[in-house]
This record gives structure tokens, sequence and C-alpha cells, in this order.
């Protein structure tokens, strides 16, 4: 009797090629990174602290940037959990505020574009949003009926956004020290 493929089971793998793209992607993310962070051009503890976030940042970035493509092309008329969903809106930031990155870092443009800035900041507080969101909607929430095995692209999503929100909660401390007890 011949065994019969099943999508669920092809698709809650991952693959050799597919970890290369995240492997690319990750690597794409710390090229991304600004010079001056990247060499530790700033001094104290403060600033060190500040270049490691962005670099994270940037690193989480790279993988991200591999959700969108991937989750439409291995997408399913089955609907999506919450972590496709969040690996699918972070990736589609780095997809759009990118090009203006890419083409700075590229040309050797300087200063770094407005776009960096709004994905360093803006990318890590959606996730905080998003995943909130998702708490208060009850996604996280284990049902009666029996639930279907997560595929890894579901788990790799779900900690990509826990890493990015944990990230963007670390940049709400950081807003909140600031402005109440000054720098």
């Amino acid at each position: 009797m011949e065994k019969m493929n099943h999508p669920q089971r092809t698709e809650a793998r991952l693959s050799i090629g597919v970890a290369m793209l995240l492997i690319a992607g990750a690597a794409v993310g710390i090229w991304l990174v600004p010079v001056e962070f990247r060499w530790g051009l700033n001094n104290g503890a403060e600033n060190q602290i500040r270049d490691w976030v962005c670099g994270f940042v940037f690193l989480l970035g790279g993988l991200s940037l591999v959700g969108p493509p991937l989750l439409l092309w291995t997408a399913r008329r089955r609907r999506w959990g919450a972590g496709r969903l969040l690996w699918f809106a972070q990736g589609t930031a780095a997809w759009l505020l990118w090009p203006p990155i890419i083409y700075n870092r590229v040309s050797g443009g300087y200063p770094e574009p407005v776009s960096a800035t709004c994905f360093f900041f803006g990318t890590p507080l959606m996730a905080v949003y998003v995943t909130l969101t998702l708490l208060a909607g009850g996604y996280f929430r284990r049902s009666r009926r029996r639930r279907l095995r997560r595929s890894w692209q579901e788990t790799f999503g779900l900690l990509l956004g826990l890493a990015w929100a944990c990230t963007g909660l670390y940049l709400i401390s950081r807003f909140y020290r600031d402005d109440f007890l000054g720098k």
C-alpha cells in the first residue's frame, strides 16, 4: 500500500532549505545594524545595552523577513494561528521598511534613514500591541476541542513574536524611565 503525503505532515517539519533561508535572513539583519552600533563606538554600559538591543532587533527582523513569502508559499486552506499571524506581521514590517535601509547601506549614505528608526522602535512596539490583542482575544487559551498538532511555523512564529514583544517591553521601560525620571 502506497503511503499518501499529507500537507499537514510535510508542513510540520522544518526543512534544510528553510533553515538556510532563516540563516540568510538573520545574516542580512545583522548586516543592516548601523555601523556605530556594530563596532561599539559608543562608550558606557547604557550604550552597550542599546547596541545589543539594536543588534537583536535587526536579527529578529532578518528572521521575520523570511516569514511572509514562506507563509504565503505554504498557505493552506486552514486558518492561521497566532504564531503565523505574528510572524507575518513582523515580516511585513521588514519588507516595508528595509528597502530604504538597504539602499542606504549599499550606497554608503549617512545618516541612517528614518525607516531604520521606525523599524527599530515601531516593530517591537507593534509586537507588544499584537501580542496583547491576541491575549485579550483568547488566542492562547486552550479550547475544549481536540487541538491539532502545531506546525513548526506556528511554534516558530510564537517564539519569534515573544522575542519581539520582550524587546518592545524593554523599549517601553526605557521610554517610561526617560520620561518620568529624566535621562
